[in-house]
């Protein structure tokens, strides 16, 4: 009877469990009044009517991870000596892998080497070599994408120092720019086998969560705006929106057909947060309607009137009608002549 009763009133379905007990009201109370009416105390627990944010969120399904996949082959012949274990963080300066003990090493860069490093050349890749050689503390001179003799200086230097072929030039492979440091996720080359070919897949450090949002749902998604990261142990994290993809792409819909929808990628805000899971599954909560400095109570405090709508139960058992608003986070938006801030009401648990 109860549930039929909060069902005709039109309470959210999902209210339905934590709704307060229907009660009756006197026949001069069911015009649709705000007056109190008397009812039977309650020696139950009481809680504070309270002014506060609701914010009603939409679930997404995401993954937890890493940003900035990308992978790196071997350019140089010979064999392969040494090779890091997946999990494993280089830092620039630092060697990814060796060939022929050997090492090839990571250097700060958004630009990948495609030629060969000597005197008399200029470029990009030529400065990414500088501000490589200046953080090893090996001094190249004015970094300006010049390859002068103070640069073939500095390279010899660092070569020296590394066991390598002094030349004071850079052989194309032996260097492999990335940007920042990398987390090795797979090592696809075997140790021994001959150089050529796929070696390692890495990731940024950076920790993302990529989401599937319905095109329709897009306005959900803005670039620096917040969200809440549910992890596998229930946590939540703080997140915050990086991109937002502008090309819709099909995911299959069952019988329904095909539902287009946009990538949304998110970083959380507190480093660390995450631990070291990766690749793990986590929900996602975009704001969808959001009420501020409203009304608020447990939602089991609301009561369905038997004659019709919904009221609170003071602490002296006195009833109040109340029109529910918003729900969310186990609160609802009441308004209502007779309730105010700080009025204390029974909220059974």
């Amino acid at each position: 009877m109860r549930r039929r009763r909060l069902l005709a009133a039109g309470l959210p379905a999902a209210a339905l469990l934590a709704a307060g007990t229907v009660v009756a009201t006197s026949a001069r109370d069911r015009d649709g009044s705000n007056r109190a009416s008397a009812a039977a105390p309650s020696t139950g627990p009481t809680v504070p009517v309270q002014r506060r944010t609701l914010v009603d969120r939409q679930r997404v399904d995401g993954t937890l991870g890493y940003s900035g996949r990308r992978s790196v082959a071997t350019r140089l012949p010979g064999t392969i000596t040494s090779l890091p274990h997946a999990g494993a963080v280089v830092q620039p300066g630092h060697a990814l892998f060796t060939v022929d003990r050997d090492p090839i090493v990571l250097m700060d860069g958004a630009l990948p080497a495609f030629r060969a490093l000597h005197h008399g050349l200029e470029g990009a890749d030529v400065a990414q070599l500088e501000r490589g050689l200046a953080a090893m503390g090996y001094d190249p001179g004015v970094v300006d994408g010049r390859f002068t003799a103070t640069t073939a200086s500095a390279v010899k230097a660092w070569q020296r120092d590394r066991g390598l072929h002094v030349t004071g030039a850079v052989e194309l492979g032996r260097v492999v720019f990335l940007p920042g440091a990398r987390r090795v996720t797979t090592v696809e080359a075997e140790l021994g086998a001959a150089a050529g070919g796929p070696v390692l897949s890495t990731t940024s450090t950076r920790r993302v969560v990529t989401a599937k949002l319905d095109a329709a749902d897009q306005t959900l998604a803005r670039r620096g705006g917040h969200v809440r990261i549910e992890l596998p142990d229930a946590r939540i994290v703080a997140g915050t929106v990086a991109s937002v993809g502008t090309v819709a792409s099909a995911a299959g819909g069952g019988s329904g057909g095909a539902t287009a929808k946009v990538t949304v990628t998110i970083s959380l805000r507190t480093r660390g947060a995450a631990g070291r899971l990766d690749e793990a599954p986590v929900s996602v909560q975009f704001a969808r309607t959001t009420r501020r400095h409203v009304l608020a109570v447990p939602v089991q405090a609301l009561v369905a009137r038997a004659g019709g709508g919904y009221a609170l139960q003071r602490a002296d058992g006195r009833l109040v009608a109340v029109t529910p608003g918003l729900f969310a986070d186990g609160y609802v938006e009441v308004t209502g002549q007779a309730v105010g801030a700080g009025d204390r009401v029974q909220a059974p648990r």
